[in-house]
């Protein structure tokens, strides 16, 4: 172990007048200058964050023990400088507010019993990473502060007061990582479950193609109306006016709705929206003594329970109107579910990460058309940052046309001057305290908007008994963050659901869209995710039929050979009797002894080079070209009963066309005939019998 005088220190203290973001790129609209310096108890990152999702990035020194504030200053002035010691990386700014919380939380351990850093011995960091190990964190979490506790070393020549001990060779650590390997790589990110994803996107959808307009129509209506100029200066008789016509037309007036100051469930007259309609302002209207016109006319036509737009709803639901009116004061919530539902659909149904979805901007649809004019392929332009530096690099997604309608009504929700499509609704409060005019949502803000949304719907399932609402995850509202939802969609086009989606979208369709055309010049890492999962499905397809005593005889050309390849893959998948099904370890067994079985919907590819007729004679890759397969004609092909089960779909399926065949040009008939004979006869060859 090297030990910390064989480092020439670096000369400290740091001056305090030193600018600490000096060494990083500054958003346009701060100046150098104007930014935090070392003196100073919290140091602002917000400036050097250049993505337009930005946080409101603090280092907060005040809450550090204040022994150890100095070595805290020094530890993060090196890393926001990139002054790092050899074998350190250099770190984002989110990722140096991260590690802020964990080194922190550290030093008021240590702090705690009373020592500096140097007295810390390899038994006081054994028992840190014991307690740490005890309160159960997330794999990713425990690495994390690893690393943190670790930097207090690693920086020994950049600090006052330094660790004199490598955490890393400390036993409860190495015990720790030998029992917790990194997998680098590995996507640990949970998956939404398919019972929620479905009704979540069908959801979505209907908040795009059947309630866009009629948010859209309401927020306009709201924002003319809070712009309203008077029409009549004399405010007492524009009010009797305005009473008058709520008279003729027996309609109640508006009231304040529950949980707007309103103590009771007795609705009473809202002057603040009355006040609104005639474009006057209440407190005039309080001075003239308008409440008792007020009063009279609410003992005529009596009070509404809310104040209703005069926008007539358009969007039905079930062959009805999805509500009866929309609320002046429900616009602000309504704007942000449809703005979440309209996340949801684009990067779900692209696979875009959050900060490439908050990146896009007007305009940043574009379509390809055949000749005849009709639109065959959508283009999606964002930044992308995964790999990229700090400024992020153009990339492209190939999408469908549910998303192209979602960027279609946020092109129209966003004002003319706004080129964000995720930046804040005008009517939230996250408009009104942003510091920049181009500022967008960022994930803990999108993230609440569709825990809003999912209660929303469960509770309009509710009221209108309705069976589609979202279930619960774990017994309580699913809480979605917007990192499951890439995942989730990586899952589903590896598995491919028998069935849709929204009732019309395909996985299958929507993986080969995107595998199409996805990346720009950004490595986005999707297709790399989906054969992850791929291998991990096929994994645990395999393991299952493999341990599964009952299990028929497979049929077709290399039936008897597929029997023989996954009764040897049970042997190494098999436990005291038990399937393997940890992920991790199926990940390491697979390739170490993989029979090379390819489940597919129709067959299962038993792959043999030589016999394979995906491939060239002379190509001999290590596994098919699943989409040049010739099932009914290679030697390679088995069939499980559910293959058998699909192909006899297929054969039902190419009967019913058939028997429509008047109306069938001559050449598709044939080739359907064709189809129809090829696998009526591979059936009649391969019919699965039973094992004894």
């Amino acid at each position: 172990m090297t030990s910390p005088v064989e480092i020439a220190p670096r000369s400290w203290p740091v001056p305090d007048r030193a600018l600490v973001l000096a060494a990083r790129p500054l958003r346009a609209e701060f100046r150098l200058e104007e930014t935090s310096r070392f003196a100073d108890d919290a140091w602002w990152l917000t400036p050097a964050w250049l993505r337009a999702d930005r946080k409101s990035l603090k280092l907060d020194f005040s809450t550090v023990p204040s022994p150890f504030v100095a070595t805290a200053k020094s530890l993060f002035y090196t890393l926001l400088t990139q002054d790092t010691p050899p074998g350190e990386l250099p770190l984002t700014i989110p990722s140096i507010r991260t590690y802020f919380s964990c080194v922190r939380r550290f030093l008021t351990w240590v702090h705690d019993r009373g020592r500096v850093l140097a007295q810390v011995s390899g038994e006081d960091l054994d028992t840190f990473h014991r307690e740490l190990a005890e309160q159960r964190l997330s794999l990713a979490s425990t690495y994390r502060y690893r690393r943190a506790v670790r930097m207090l070393w690693a920086y020994r020549s950049r600090i006052p007061d330094a660790l004199v001990t490598d955490p890393l060779r400390r036993p409860a650590w190495q015990a720790w990582a030998r029992a917790n390997p990194r997998r680098f790589g590995e996507n640990l990110t949970e998956r939404i479950p398919e019972q929620i994803m479905g009704p979540l996107l069908t959801w979505a959808l209907r908040w795009i193609d059947d309630f866009a307009e009629d948010v859209l129509a309401a927020r306009d209506e709201r924002a003319a109306l809070d712009t309203r100029t008077p029409a009549d200066p004399d405010a007492v008789s524009a009010l009797a006016v305005l009473l008058d016509g709520y008279r003729h037309r027996r309609q109640p007036l508006p009231a304040l709705p529950i949980g707007r100051l309103r103590r009771t469930a007795h609705p009473a007259p809202c002057l603040s929206h009355l006040a609104r309609l005639l474009g006057h302002d209440r407190d005039r209207l309080e001075r003239l003594d308008a409440e008792r016109l007020i009063a009279e006319a609410a003992r005529e036509v009596g009070v509404d329970s809310d104040c209703p737009l005069a926008h007539r709803v358009h969007g039905q639901l079930d062959g009805r109107p999805w509500l009866a009116a929309i609320s002046y004061y429900d616009v602000p919530r309504y704007e942000r579910l449809l703005q979440g539902a309209c996340w949801i659909v684009i990067a779900y149904l692209s696979g875009m990460r959050d900060s490439e979805a908050k990146h896009l901007q007007r305009g940043c649809l574009s379509v390809q058309r055949d000749p005849e004019g009709r639109v065959y392929r959508h283009r999606l332009h964002s930044l992308a940052f995964k790999g990229e530096d700090a400024h992020g690099a153009q990339a492209t997604w190939i999408v469908t046309a549910p998303v192209a309608r979602a960027v279609a009504v946020l092109e129209r929700f966003q004002p003319a001057n706004q080129p964000y499509l995720f930046a804040p609704p005008l009517t939230s409060r996250s408009y009104r305290q942003r510091r920049s005019p181009f500022g967008v949502l960022d994930s803990n803000a999108t993230n609440t908007d569709i825990t809003d949304l999912i209660r929303w719907i469960n509770d309009y399932c509710t009221a209108h008994q309705r069976p589609d609402g979202i279930p619960p995850e774990r017994g309580r509202v699913p809480h979605l963050t917007t990192r499951r939802f890439r995942r989730t969609l990586a899952w589903f086009i590896a598995r491919r659901p028998g069935g849709t989606i929204a009732g019309a979208l395909q996985y299958r369709h929507q993986g080969i869209q995107m595998f199409e055309g996805y990346a720009g010049t950004s490595d986005s890492g999707f297709r790399d995710e989906v054969e992850a999962e791929e291998a991990l499905a096929r994994g645990q397809f395999l393991a299952e039929m493999g341990a599964d005593v009952d299990r028929p005889t497979l049929a077709g050309p290399a039936g008897a050979e597929a029997g023989a390849r996954l009764a040897e893959f049970a042997r190494h998948t098999l436990f005291d009797g038990q399937v393997v099904t940890d992920e991790a370890r199926l990940r390491r067994i697979v390739p170490r002894h993989d029979p090379h079985l390819y489940p597919g919907t129709f067959v299962t590819c038993v792959y043999n080079p030589d016999r394979a007729l995906c491939r060239a004679p002379a190509d001999t890759g290590h596994q098919p070209i699943l989409a040049d397969c010739q099932p009914l004609a290679c030697r390679n092909t088995a069939l499980t009963p559910a293959n058998h089960n699909a192909l006899a779909g297929h054969l039902t399926q190419l009967e019913d066309a058939l028997e429509d065949g008047a109306r069938l040009a001559p050449y598709v008939r044939h080739r359907l005939q064709e189809q129809h004979r090829a696998t009526a006869a591979f059936l009649a060859r391969h019919d699965p019998e039973p094992a004894e």
